[in-house]
């Protein structure tokens, strides 16, 4: 989606490109107030509405080389405050689902440090695995996996075709899967 041209944001996207603290400090002021209160109507608390902004802007700081002043800034960033939600709403499910699993198990104090270590020790493998990636895989699987865009995004985003997009997403995956069967967790 293009955004209407507008001279000011351009140069402020540029400039913030360049690591121009003031430039995001606009960026910022322009769009954080309008974040917070979309933020604030689908979490319906003021403290992880402003937490989840603040973790947007601190994405937005980490891969500000990767901006484009010709794509919509605000729908890209209306789109990672509703991924982090989405993200949490996610997380908090998994943390319910895996407490009462915990709770239904016989001794639970041996089994949660059992499975926190065995859960600590898979993560562990994962973000081994997934720091063995080539750099354009990994930001591929980044970019599918944890902003959630879809491959067509991706495409346009990295000028290169969905082919190549879901070439680099399965051998990802297919590296994953190899691990986690190597060690027997899958």
């Amino acid at each position: 989606m293009q955004q209407v041209y507008n001279p000011v944001l351009v140069q402020e996207i540029e400039a913030l490109k360049q690591g121009d603290r003031q430039a995001f400090g606009l960026i910022y002021n322009r769009f954080a107030p309008k974040l917070y209160s979309f933020a604030l109507k689908l979490v319906r608390e003021k403290e992880t509405a402003e937490e989840i902004v603040q973790e947007v802007f601190l994405k937005l700081w980490d891969r500000k080389q990767m901006l484009d002043p010709e794509q919509n800034l605000e729908g890209y960033l209306y789109r990672m405050v509703r991924n982090l939600i989405y993200n949490q709403a996610k997380h908090a499910v998994y943390e319910t689902a895996y407490a009462k699993y915990l709770i239904g198990k016989g001794n639970l104090m041996e089994n949660y440090i059992e499975d926190n270590v065995n859960f600590n020790e898979l993560k562990e493998l994962l973000e081994t695995t997934y720091a063995a990636l080539p750099p354009k895989r990994k930001e591929v699987f980044c970019l599918s996996r944890l902003e959630g865009l879809s491959n067509a995004e991706i495409a346009e985003k990295l000028h290169t075709s969905n082919s190549n997009v879901e070439n680099h997403i399965n051998k990802a995956l297919h590296l994953i899967r190899a691990k986690l069967k190597k060690y027997s967790l899958l």
